[in-house]
């Protein structure tokens, strides 16, 4: 496996054949914008489509779920009780409940 291919979006516009070519060498492609990587090429196959997006979608909720849980660590919540979190819950349904009956 080769070095990973990075290519900005003009490069992208331009260049078809040279996406398919860096696609079967490497199987994936860094598409970059102002020089930052935007997003990631990967070359799939007519048989593995539905579990690459599978795979894909476990990645984005991955991500999601470590995002919350840092942000979660930064407000300092991550160390809550049950208890805590259920008074939080209450909380909340209760405001929302008040919210709903003032609009009506």
């Amino acid at each position: 496996m080769g070095a990973m291919r990075f290519m900005s979006m003009r490069e992208l516009q331009k260049s078809g054949g040279e996406i398919r070519e860096a696609l079967s060498n490497d199987g994936k492609v860094v598409i970059t914008t102002a020089g930052k990587p935007t997003a990631l090429m990967i070359q799939i196959g007519e048989s593995d489509f539905e579990e690459t997006l599978t795979l894909l979608n476990q990645v984005k909720l991955a991500k999601s779920i470590r995002a919350m849980r840092q942000e979660a660590a930064q407000n300092g919540l991550n160390n809550m009780s049950m208890e805590e979190i259920d008074a939080v819950i209450a909380q909340y349904r209760e405001e929302n409940v008040k919210r709903i009956l003032d609009k009506e």
